[in-house]
């Protein structure tokens, strides 16, 4: 029977749940301090267009006969959100029937209707050993984010292609795929020198001035490029603290590129929990500046950086349509691996 999320007893449960849907392992102390981080209180409203502003959330959960999590779904919007939007997560224990994930979607919808959401967004993995719907995306943006080349999209399959077949025939529509992508650190050609003009430092040695300001003016213009972005772009502050001060950032690992007192482009790699592996988190070229092959020069720089300090991986993420980033990571040598679809529905 589906009942709320019981923040006293169901942490590790809900631990257990995502650490088998999902590629890292989580854990109830993580996840009851990212709750203690958010305001305990929500502060929805709606504009005088009847937009949806604010911030605040729902969470559902179908618990299993002996204290097990047998599924988990949450509805949220952040701050930042775009006005009227609510992106929405559904997670189901490995092999579980499609179907009897609906109830909690439609918690997650009413919950949205109630208020006066206009847009319901989510995401539907291509393929693995759970059903996972949800809008946690972080490809790398603005001349980043995924697919492979010749890749036409395709269905998902096994339990994943039965629950998108459920969505679509629900009104969800497919927005964007993002496809993941891997490399090894040591196999990449050498980095080429930079374009004349430009110097390739990072941000802890950078010589503009306000360089994180000039980083986020970069991101903002950049990621309006990306086919695979459907955020609202926050502000500073809200931007600093998850694109600079998140967790695995480190500035040493923001690799800029400068032309004259400017950032022109930007690779950021996040640390991961082995440290032999890192997250690309966003590569942008602002557009002046596109066409040099600055992306490639950043890209490799920073791989054999971090290669010299023992980092073995890079993981990302691309949006199959963009074209330029995906041609760019399959001359260096990723290798292409399953991703997701992002799911749009009106409500």
């Amino acid at each position: 029977m589906i009942r709320p999320f019981w923040p006293a007893t169901d942490y590790p449960a809900l631990a257990a749940l995502l650490s088998a849907a999902g590629p890292d392992p989580v854990t109830a102390e993580r996840l009851r301090a990212q709750d203690e981080a958010m305001p305990p209180v929500g502060s929805l409203a709606t504009t005088s267009d009847g937009l949806l502003v604010g911030h605040g959330r729902i969470r559902l959960v179908d618990p299993g006969p002996t204290g097990e999590l047998l599924a988990f779904a949450t509805a949220w919007r952040a701050p930042w959100t775009p006005p009227g939007d609510v992106a929405s997560l559904v997670v189901g224990a490995p092999g579980r029937a499609p179907e009897l994930l609906l109830p909690l979607l439609d918690g997650l919808e009413a919950w949205a209707r109630g208020a006066r959401a206009r847009r319901l967004l989510g995401e539907l993995p291509d393929g693995g050993p759970a059903d996972r719907v949800d809008t946690e995306t972080g490809g790398e943006g603005g001349a980043e984010a995924g697919g492979e080349p010749g890749d036409g999209g395709g269905t998902p399959d096994g339990d994943q292609g039965g629950l998108l077949r459920l969505l679509v025939a629900r009104g969800h529509r497919i927005d964007a795929h993002v496809r993941t992508a891997t490399a090894r650190l040591d196999a990449l050609p050498p980095a080429p020198p930079p374009p004349p003009g430009i110097d390739l430092r990072t941000l802890a040695t950078s010589g503009t001035p306000q360089a994180a300001r000039q980083l986020h003016r970069l991101y903002r213009e950049t990621l309006r490029d990306n086919p695979g972005f459907a955020e609202a772009i926050p502000g500073f502050e809200q931007w600093h603290a998850a694109a600079l001060a998140g967790q695995g950032c480190r500035p040493d690992w923001v690799f800029t590129a400068e032309a004259a007192g400017r950032i022109v482009g930007v690779t950021a790699v996040r640390e991961t929990a082995d440290p032999r592996v890192c997250h690309i988190d966003y590569t942008g070229v602002l557009r002046p500046w596109r066409g040099r092959g600055l992306a490639r020069a950043l890209k490799l720089h920073a791989a054999h950086h971090l290669a010299a300090l023992g980092v073995r991986t890079a993981h990302t993420e691309v949006e199959a349509s963009n074209a330029p980033m995906v041609a760019v990571n399959s001359a260096l040598g990723y290798r292409w691996g399953p991703g997701h679809r992002r799911l749009v529905k009106l409500l």
